[in-house]
C-alpha cells in the first residue's frame, strides 16, 4: 500500500491545537462513526486481524482521491492497530510520517474543543 499523503493536516481532528468548525463541511455523525475504525488493543490478535474496520480518510478526501488521516495513522501504529502494521509493513513511507505539534491521545478527545 503506497500513502496519498505522508504529512498530517493542519486541522487534523487529532492535534490538539485545531479547531473542528475550520474543517469545511465537517459533521459531527460522520466523525463519530470513525470510532469504528479504532483498534482496540484488548482484542486477540484474530479478533483485531478480522474486524471489519476500515481506514479513517482524511477530510481533504474527495469523491474521487481519498486521503488517508495521518492523525489517524500516527494514532493507530503507536497503539498497535496489527490490520494496519501489516497492511503497511512493505511500504517504504512509514519513515515519512509527519505530524504537526501535539496529538490527542484517544479517539473521543478528538470530537471535543
Amino acid at each position: 500500500m503506497q500513502l496519498a499523503q505522508t504529512k498530517q493536516c493542519a486541522n487534523c481532528p487529532w492535534k490538539v491545537d485545531r479547531n473542528l468548525s475550520k474543517i469545511s463541511g465537517y459533521n459531527r455523525e460522520n466523525h463519530e462513526a470513525l470510532k469504528e475504525t479504532i483498534a482496540n488493543p484488548n482484542h486477540d490478535v484474530f479478533e483485531q486481524l478480522t474486524s471489519p474496520k476500515i481506514a479513517m480518510g482524511c477530510h481533504y478526501s474527495t469523491d474521487e482521491k481519498l486521503l488517508e488521516c495521518v492523525g489517524w495513522i500516527y494514532h493507530q501504529l503507536r497503539n498497535n492497530n496489527l490490520l494496519l502494521r501489516l497492511v503497511l509493513m512493505r511500504s517504504n513511507q512509514i519513515k515519512d510520517i509527519e505530524i504537526d505539534g501535539a496529538q490527542r491521545a484517544t479517539f473521543s478527545e478528538t470530537l471535543t474543543d
